[in-house]
């Protein structure tokens, strides 16, 4: 029996695969946020309004034995709301996905996997 690989098992939920690259023993995913918004974590209010773009680097699960690092074109954007102490917010993605500052996805935390020297490991129990 043939399955058909889904591009998006590749990578969390909530994100859209824009490109993919091969570099040695990693395969290179460069994603985006599958929203057209986002909720301000100051006051709630969701805004569309872009303020800029930047890239976030992370490792996420292996796939036949290669490394996989996503790239995510994380926004920032304007919170509109006049008493909000904010003016400017980066998107917030579900905290059982990616936490905020996160370098590693929350499913290869979930693991307990680490890359030791090229090598896929067991993390020491805790």
């Amino acid at each position: 029996m043939v399955r058909s690989l889904r591009p998006s098992a590749l990578v969390p939920r909530g994100f859209v695969i824009e490109e993919t690259a091969s570099a040695g023993d990693a395969i290179i995913l460069a994603v985006r946020s599958a929203d057209m918004f986002s909720s301000c974590p100051g006051c709630g209010t969701r805004s569309e309004r872009i303020h800029s773009r930047y890239h976030r680097r992370l490792t996420d699960l292996p796939i036949a034995g290669k490394s996989v690092r996503l790239v995510i074109a994380a926004r920032r954007f304007y919170c509109d709301t006049v008493l909000c102490g904010r003016r400017i917010f980066t998107e917030r993605f579900e905290a059982d996905v990616l936490a905020p500052w996160a370098r590693r996805t929350a499913r290869l935390d979930h693991t307990g996997l680490l890359w030791v020297g090229g090598r896929l490991r067991l993390s020491p129990a805790d």
